[in-house]
């Protein structure tokens, strides 16, 4: 078996008022979509969704991860929160020569900050999964493969972290545009 573990937390400094982070960020498929490696799959309703992490990893191998999950959005304390959803059949995990898949887990957190015409962003991801070792991988020993998995899922977490900071800031002022809201 393989397993994939990763958390970061980052903060960052978001371009708008705490109401209106909230109005952008409020939408999981609109947060999914900035998320590296990851892509929205199904959209069960409008805070309940399955995606699908997938990489290729050291050059040869398919590494999927899918999951369910739901989020919450607290305005009173400026939270929104993402975390596994229960009750939906799970993904048969296999593994192919140079492939992977199966069920993980997937949670993250923003939490805001009001700073007057910007908010203040403390945001938490963390990624796990157990998955079977594909058979091209099968001659290399378990402790090498575990440390080579730890080190890039916890990478891929950075990787996907960073990323949504930067493509969220960047497609903020498109979706201001489309919902037309004063920037304030």
């Amino acid at each position: 078996m393989i397993k994939l573990n990763g958390a970061a937390q980052r903060e960052f400094c978001f371009g708008a008022n705490a109401a209106s982070a909230l109005a952008y960020f409020g939408s999981l498929s609109s947060m999914i979509q900035h998320l590296p490696h990851i892509e929205l799959l199904e959209e069960f309703s409008s805070s309940e969704v399955r995606v699908r992490y997938s990489s290729l990893e050291l050059g040869a191998y398919t590494i999927t991860v899918i999951t369910d999950l739901v989020s919450e959005m607290d305005e009173d304390n400026l939270a929104i929160t993402i975390r596994p959803l229960d009750g939906r059949e799970a993904v048969k995990s296999e593994a192919t020569l140079n492939s992977t898949i199966g069920y993980g887990y997937f949670a993250s957190a923003a939490y805001l900050e009001d700073a007057g015409d910007k908010t203040l962003i403390d945001f938490r991801l963390k990624i796990a999964a157990t998955l079977p070792r594909p058979r091209g991988l099968r001659m290399m020993p378990g402790r090498v493969v575990s440390r080579i998995a730890s080190s890039i899922s916890q990478g891929r977490v950075n990787e996907i972290i960073d990323g949504f900071m930067a493509n969220a800031i960047e497609a903020y002022p498109q979706w201001l545009a489309e919902h037309k809201q004063p920037r304030l």
